[in-house]
């Protein structure tokens, strides 16, 4: 963060993502909390993710569908500069359309979008190139989810479409995944190489406890679905004999 590069930071629920803002906020760094509530305001914070400096919190379903580019996204900087000017929301909304129209309003709106745009590309272009000599978007995940599917999502958020990036895992044997699978073998590994309790390791052995962890949940997560279907099955059948 000190040296400029953009910070994405993934948690497992809303109310861990809260918890960490307020830890961040005592230490004074500006940052933005995203936790799938506001939609619209969310998919324009992701979008200037990618900026220098910036901090962002966000739930692994919050700000979906929307590239984080190096530098910020030239189209949401203008959108934004053109709510700052005064123009309505449906203009804005037109501003980078291509459909035919007489109304001098909304052909305003689009030169004027234009104009933005152009200044905002090769602002953000400087930007862009700073970002990726600081080493890209770096992505610090806070705990394992319960599917691997979700983990790798966070981590392709960032080095996308060859720019640089990294992705870091923190991980505690208090975290929910490890304490319901596998976190008593790794006490006890623990125990026996004499690790404090405030240690960091780094071990195979822990990456593989982790993964058999989440093959665990996974497995038992499909046979819920797969019983709950076979139930639904039957009352189907049901609901067929008596209503047909």
């Amino acid at each position: 963060h000190e040296k400029g590069q953009p910070v994405l930071v993934g948690t497992v629920s809303i109310e861990k993502s809260e918890t960490l803002s307020r830890l961040l906020s005592r230490r004074g760094i500006k940052h933005n909390v995203l936790n799938a509530k506001n939609h619209e305001k969310e998919a324009e914070i992701v979008a200037q993710a990618g900026k220098k400096g910036a901090v962002t919190i966000a739930t692994n379903m919050a700000g979906r569908g929307t590239d984080i580019m190096l530098g910020g996204n030239a189209e949401y900087m203008a959108k934004a500069q053109l709510r700052k000017e005064g123009f309505a929301e449906e203009l804005i909304v037109e501003a980078d359309g291509h459909a035919e129209t007489s109304s001098e309003e909304i052909l305003q709106v689009r030169a004027r979008f234009e104009e933005l745009l152009s200044q905002m590309r090769s602002h953000i272009a400087e930007e862009a190139e700073e970002v990726r000599a600081a080493g890209g978007l770096f992505i610090i995940g806070t705990e394992r989810h319960e599917s691997r599917r979700i983990d790798n999502q966070l981590r392709g958020r960032s080095g996308r479409q060859g720019d640089p990036g990294a992705s870091r895992f923190f991980l505690s044997l208090e975290d929910d995944l490890m304490r319901l699978f596998g976190g008593e073998r790794v006490q006890n590994m623990m125990e026996t190489m004499g690790v404090e309790e405030d240690m960091p390791i780094e071990n195979k052995v822990l990456t593989n406890v982790i993964e058999s962890a989440q093959k665990k949940l996974e497995a038992q997560n499909f046979a819920i679905r797969k019983n709950v279907l076979q139930f639904d099955d039957v009352m189907n059948k049901q609901r067929e004999i008596i209503y047909g």
